[in-house]
C-alpha cells in the first residue's frame, strides 16, 4: 500500500493506492496540480486569481475556473440559492478567519446580506467572467471536491485507491468509511462501503467560532441550523460537494424534499433533533 499526504487549500489530503510498486513521481504531479490550483484558486491568497478578481471585477476564465463557475451557478439555481459561491464575504464579516474570531460587522442590518446581492451578481460573457454589485466569488463550496476529480483521474489505471481530503472521500475497490457522530466526535452513527464512489460529509460541528459555524444560510446571512450533518453519496464529487453543502443550509423539511428530488445524490442526513433520513440507494448502513 502506497500513501501520499499534504496539506492543501487549508485541508489534510490523504492518497492510498493499493500497490507495491514505486509511484512517488505521480504523487509528485499531484502535488503541483494541487499547488498551482491553491495559488490561483485560494481566497486566503493575496494578488492571486481569486483576489484580482474580486477587485478588479472581471477576470479570464480558463478550464478550472469556468467548470467551477458554471457548476456552483447550475446548483445554486437548482437548490433556489441555497448553494451561493458568494456567501464567502458573510464568513468573512462574521470573523471566519479572523484570529480573533470577532465578527467584522454585527449590525442587525448585516445579516441580510442576500436580500442585496447573491450568486445571480455572477455574468459569463465569453471567456470573461463578470461580477455586478457588491459580491465576491470563492470556491470553497466546489474547490475541494473538482480537485478530488483531478486526482481520480491521475489514478484511473489503479483498481483499488482511496482519496480522503479532510473527510470528504473517494474510494475505487471496496473500502469501509465509519460515519462520524454530528453529536459526539468519538462516536459513529454508521459506516458505508465506498464502490467506485464519492462520499461527502458536512456538519457545522466542524468548523465553530463564537455563536458561528461556516454553514452559513445565503436568506438570513446566519448559521444555519436545522441540518447537523449530510453524508452525501454519487459518482461526482462536484456534485456530491456542493448537495452536501446545500443541504445542510437548509431548513429540514425542504433538505429532505429537494434531496428526494436530486438523481445524481443519496445518502444520509441528520436534524438537530436526531432525526435521520436516509435516501434510497445508499450505501449506508445506520446504527440504531
Amino acid at each position: 500500500m502506497q500513501k501520499y499526504s499534504l496539506d492543501v487549500i487549508g485541508t489534510h489530503l490523504d492518497i492510498y493506492v493499493d500497490i507495491t510498486e514505486d509511484i512517488s513521481s505521480l504523487f509528485e504531479s499531484i502535488w503541483k496540480r494541487l499547488q498551482d490550483f491553491e495559488n490561483k484558486y485560494s481566497r486566503f491568497l493575496e494578488w492571486n486569481w481569486l483576489s484580482e478578481l474580486n477587485t478588479t471585477r472581471r477576470g479570464k476564465l480558463d478550464i478550472d475556473a469556468r467548470n467551477m463557475v458554471e457548476y456552483a451557478i447550475e446548483v445554486a439555481q437548482n437548490t433556489n440559492g441555497y448553494f451561493d459561491p458568494t456567501v464567502g464575504k458573510r464568513l468573512t464579516e462574521l470573523g471566519y478567519g479572523n484570529k480573533n474570531n470577532q465578527s467584522v460587522i454585527a449590525t442587525k442590518e448585516a445579516i441580510h446580506v442576500s436580500e442585496n446581492w447573491d450568486y445571480r451578481d455572477i455574468e459569463i460573457v465569453w471567456d470573461d467572467v463578470i461580477l455586478h454589485g457588491d459580491i465576491e466569488l470563492e470556491f470553497g463550496g466546489v474547490g475541494k471536491w473538482y480537485l478530488i476529480d483531478v486526482i481520480k483521474g491521475f489514478l484511473e489505471k489503479y483498481p483499488r485507491f482511496l482519496i480522503n481530503f479532510g473527510g470528504d472521500m473517494y474510494g475505487r475497490g471496496d473500502w469501509r468509511v465509519w460515519l462520524e457522530s454530528p453529536f459526539a466526535a468519538d462516536e459513529v452513527i454508521g459506516l458505508i462501503h465506498l464502490l467506485d464512489d464519492f462520499l461527502a460529509c458536512s456538519a457545522g460541528t466542524k468548523r465553530k467560532w463564537g455563536n458561528h459555524h461556516h454553514l452559513i444560510d445565503p436568506h438570513t446571512g446566519a448559521s444555519a441550523t436545522e441540518v447537523v450533518a449530510t453524508y452525501i453519496e454519487g459518482k461526482s464529487g462536484i456534485s456530491v460537494d456542493s448537495y452536501a453543502t446545500a443541504l445542510s443550509v437548509m431548513p429540514w423539511n425542504m433538505a429532505c424534499e429537494v434531496f428526494q428530488k436530486t438523481p445524481e445524490i443519496t445518502g444520509v442526513i441528520v436534524s438537530k433533533e436526531g432525526n435521520i433520513f436516509q435516501k434510497e440507494g445508499s450505501r449506508a448502513e445506520v446504527f440504531e
